[in-house]
């Protein structure tokens, strides 16, 4: 499978939909794993395993009379399936992933999020080679999951 840009391949990955297997949370527990130095991470926030993360379930409880109702940001959702899928997608999730750009910093809850910031050269970060050699090894490892 040929992606068009490395935040495509990491938007498979992370959606779950890849014959891999591979999920955002997996995805982030090998983050976690090899980011050892802290280049794309906040040291901070990953210092436990990829298992760590917090899963959020609703029930019939979350209906309001309206909508189920996302108990984090009061958002309204026609079925409990569409909530539990609002309440687990990177919405909620710890922002971990961080933008070494000079004067930058941002923060993001997916590694799609932080290479696309990264890809759209926002920050300029993406112009420094050692950027990317490391986005080209890292994701080029993920490339090969995914056959």
């Amino acid at each position: 499978m040929t992606f068009v840009s490395r935040a495509a391949l990491v938007l498979h990955l992370e959606s779950g939909s890849c014959v891999s297997g591979i999920d955002r949370r997996t995805v982030n527990a090998l983050v976690k794993r090899y980011d050892t130095n802290n280049l794309i991470t906040d040291r901070l926030l990953t210092t436990g395993r990829g298992e760590d993360e917090i899963q959020y379930i609703a029930t019939g409880a979350s209906w309001n009379g309206v909508a189920y109702e996302c108990y984090l940001c009061y958002k309204p959702h026609r079925t409990l399936h569409a909530l539990n899928q609002h309440l687990n997608s990177p919405k909620h999730a710890q922002k971990f992933y961080l933008c070494r750009g000079p004067n930058c910093g941002v923060k993001f809850s997916a590694l799609s999020a932080l290479v696309q910031h990264i890809e759209s050269q926002k920050c300029g970060v993406a112009k420094f080679s050692v950027v990317q050699n490391a986005m080209d090894s890292v994701l080029g490892q993920m490339g090969r999951l995914t056959l």
